[in-house]
């Protein structure tokens, strides 16, 4: 019998069994390792805080995915994350054991581009994706703020029944809103300028500018490229006649009309 091929083997087979030993072991002693407070990472837009890490925390700990002296093992990060995910404010979250007994949570907050204001209700907000959020009350982000959708939305409305229904969606008026703001939120003039956005019956949306006795007739908003076009008409004006009328001349302006505007003096 060749005895180094067999202490040979003995060795390996030892030494295999050792590490498995260890590996068992440690893994063993990582999973009852007690956690940290974990490292959270906000991600926000337009510098609004719709979420402090102390009210994550608070969350998170008030639904028992964490608390003081909690095990590694006893994590339930899936659980978590999809419970974060379900936040009104949170966007994107990303939840993740780190080496040891660190674990970290990172989040990406909604940027909320308009309030939907309804009479008797706490109305609701549109964010830059045009998908319908709710904002706890104790946080009101200045953003645009949009009347008179009351006349289409039901006194019973729902925010769950409207959610991924592009039939109540369209039927509300959500998208045409979604479009108008969408596009004043990101001009940094309009953005300044007009501070409410209101649907008439007969004239559709209406603006109310800051600056500027006159209100701005925009009509409806069916496609991103009439809104387009419509503010394309806005800046025309405000660029080649206000600077010579002046600010206060005029009680409206109507963008409803192709290829024209018309505006309306004020009578004094």
């Amino acid at each position: 019998m060749d005895w180094k091929k067999w202490l040979n083997r003995v060795f390996w087979s030892l030494f295999l069994v050792g590490t498995i030993f260890l590996m068992g072991f440690a893994k063993k002693h990582q999973s009852e390792q007690i956690m940290e407070t974990p490292d959270i990472k906000i991600t926000i837009q337009d510098d609004l805080v719709l979420l402090t890490k102390e009210e994550l925390l608070e969350r998170i700990t008030s639904h028992q995915f964490f608390q003081n002296g909690m095990t590694r093992h006893e994590m339930r990060l899936k659980e978590m994350e999809a419970y974060l995910m379900q936040q009104d404010e949170i966007q994107e979250v990303d939840v993740y054991k780190k080496l040891g007994n660190e674990w970290a949570i990172k989040v990406k907050l909604k940027r909320p581009i308009a309030r939907i204001l309804l009479p008797n209700q706490d109305g609701f907000y549109i964010d830059h994706r045009g998908l319908i959020m709710d904002i706890p009350a104790n946080f009101r982000p200045r953003v645009l703020t949009v009347t008179g959708l009351e006349k289409l939305i039901p006194s019973d409305f729902q925010i769950a029944n409207v959610i991924n229904n592009d039939s109540l969606i369209t039927k509300y008026k959500l998208d045409e809103t979604y479009r108008i703001s969408n596009y004043v939120c990101n001009s940094a003039f309009y953005d300044a300028q007009i501070v409410q956005l209101h649907y008439d019956e007969t004239d559709g949306f209406v603006m109310i500018p800051r600056v500027g006795g006159h209100q701005i007739i925009f009509g409806m908003a069916n496609s991103d490229e009439e809104v387009v076009k419509k503010f394309g008409k806005l800046t025309t004006f405000y660029e080649e006649v206000i600077p010579y009328e002046g600010w206060n001349t005029y009680q409206s302006i109507n963008l409803r009309y192709k290829n024209q505007i018309v505006a309306k003096k004020n009578k004094n």
